[in-house]
């Protein structure tokens, strides 16, 4: 999961530059690419004993477009995001009946969606000063973990790793407010995803808050 967000960075920042030149050029805003990263929280419907981070980073890349003769803009795309959480523990265990050793045992969950979107953005100028745009989003969501537990007995210990992967759906309300001066938008967003579907040993539910920071092309 990790080395997937590093690699979704640098893809987006190539597009910005891409995105920023094509715009530069025609002066024409009818879509606009953003990326977003922060902090998210998620909540799991049932711990069942595994330990688990419940405190991560998010990355968000947004593609718009806005659709033709409408007042007030209003754009449909489709985002490409995901959520990680880490944690670790040490554990003592028995090598003898009078002996004991430290492990340490890892946890790693990640969330992946493809999620449709409707938005609305408000200005105080024409399509440019500050604004707030209010979002939802629906779509796919992939979930994974591996996770490491023992189990201990009088006589053995046990160390091993239960994987996962499954599928969600899930819906996904935001909104993001700055300040735009045209091809540029910048500021601040918050977000709140509920899912149901399959979360292997963690139950059926889960639900994620997200909070961060987003730079917007249009073009």
């Amino acid at each position: 999961m990790r080395r997937f967000e590093i690699g979704s960075f640098f893809v987006a920042v190539i597009v910005l530059l891409i995105a920023s030149n094509s715009n530069a050029q025609s002066g024409a805003f009818n879509s606009a690419f953003g990326f977003s990263a922060g902090y998210s929280h998620v909540q799991l419907e049932n711990d069942n004993a595994l330990f688990h981070g419940k405190d991560g980073p998010y990355f968000d890349m947004d593609f718009a477009f806005r659709i033709p003769r409408q007042k007030i803009p209003i754009l449909v795309g489709v985002g490409v995001t995901g959520s990680g959480y880490w944690d670790s523990q040490d554990t003592s265990f028995r090598l003898s009946p009078n002996t004991f050793a430290t492990a340490t045992l890892y946890s790693d969950v990640g969330f992946f969606e493809l999620e449709p979107r409707v938005a609305i953005a408000l200005y105080t100028k024409r399509n440019r000063g500050w604004f707030v745009r209010p979002r939802i989003g629906a779509g796919l969501l992939l979930d994974s973990y591996g996770i490491d537990h023992v189990t201990q007995s009088v006589f053995q210990t046990t160390f091993s790793t239960e994987y996962h992967t499954g599928a969600a759906f899930e819906v996904r309300p935001a909104v993001q407010a700055g300040f735009s001066w045209g091809p540029g938008e910048v500021g601040a967003e918050v977000s709140y995803m509920a899912a149901w579907g399959d979360f292997g040993a963690f139950g059926n539910e889960a639900q994620e808050f997200r909070a961060g920071a987003f730079y917007n092309v249009r073009f």
